[in-house]
């Protein structure tokens, strides 16, 4: 009696994400749509099965990324293996948002691959490469608590209120994290443990004051 040989592998699923930050940049060189093309190839090349490349374009700082949302929430319906982006820099504003992100996505059992850095979680060395960003950005957290509880114990001294009552969200702290460390609507919002929408009407505040 034969034995059956065993089928191949699925190919991986994935989705790519791209994002541009100003219109002009959708068309120039290096632009949407040359990373929807690097990331066609690597797929091509390594036989991954590209499912949608979620692309937002033109987004402001402080816009939400619809695209970002839709695929978020897709990954979180197990519809894709991994995320492939061109650069680091195109999912996390910062070193700190970045590993927020990625370690969602590994809590989703998402991987995750950024082709100009080489990081590649379903390999060990883009795995090694990922604790290493995840230890620079563990430490980069605790100093930011640290200097954000010297700040408040300073004007406690003063006899400043340092937080707002309503939900302990002060907006000079707030204005740190996203614009100065570069921090995303979610990750600030897992840093004080509130909503997302929070964060936004927070950060509409700022911008009119």
């Amino acid at each position: 009696m034969t034995q059956k040989s065993p089928g191949r592998p699925r190919a991986l699923r994935c989705f790519g994400y791209a994002r541009v930050s100003t219109v002009k940049q959708v068309e120039t060189p290096g632009g949407i749509q040359a990373q929807v093309e690097k990331i066609k190839k690597f797929c091509d090349l390594h036989h991954y099965q590209l499912l949608k490349v979620f692309k937002d374009e033109g987004i402001s700082a402080i816009d939400e990324r619809p695209a970002f949302t839709k695929m978020m929430a897709a990954v979180a319906r197990k519809e894709a293996d991994a995320v492939i982006v061109t650069r680091l820099d195109r999912l996390g504003r910062s070193v700190l948002d970045l590993v927020s992100t990625v370690t969602e996505l590994q809590r989703q059992g998402c991987q995750f691959i950024a082709l100009e850095q080489n990081i590649n979680t379903t390999t060990s060395e883009g795995r090694l490469l990922f604790n290493i960003l995840s230890a620079f950005a563990e430490f980069e957290r605790e100093i930011i608590k640290e200097r954000m509880l010297a700040g408040r114990m300073r004007a406690r001294e003063h006899g400043v209120i340092d937080h707002r009552p309503r939900l302990n969200i002060p907006l000079d702290e707030l204005k740190d994290l996203y614009f100065n460390r570069k921090l995303s609507v979610t990750a600030c919002a897992k840093f004080y443990r509130c909503s997302r929408q929070t964060i936004y009407e927070r950060l509409k505040e700022i911008r009119k004051s």
